[in-house]
């Protein structure tokens, strides 16, 4: 039986990927963690927090990634108000 408000909405993996498509949240936090530094490479952590109808919906990595640094841009800022150089 439907409360006074009516059914309260089921939510299922297509209908939170249809909520991030269509940007139907009220808030979206994105985190990135550095969990580790591996030779050449970065290990990271992705998560998401968002609010959809006065619910918090939590997005989150099973298994950390690992991505090459050498697929970064890195560059020199020196004291911050302009790049110097970049950084091979």
């Amino acid at each position: 039986m439907a409360g006074f408000l009516g059914a309260k909405e089921v939510l299922t993996r297509d209908r939170v990927k249809e909520i991030l498509r269509n940007k139907e949240y009220s808030y979206l936090e994105e985190k990135v963690s550095l969990l580790e530094v591996r030779d050449d490479s970065l290990l990271l952590k992705i998560s998401f927090l968002l609010q959809y109808k006065q619910r918090m919906i939590s997005i989150e990595e099973k298994e950390p990634i690992i991505l090459a640094l050498k697929d970064f841009k890195v560059e020199d800022w020196g004291d911050g108000i302009q790049k110097i150089a970049d950084i091979e």
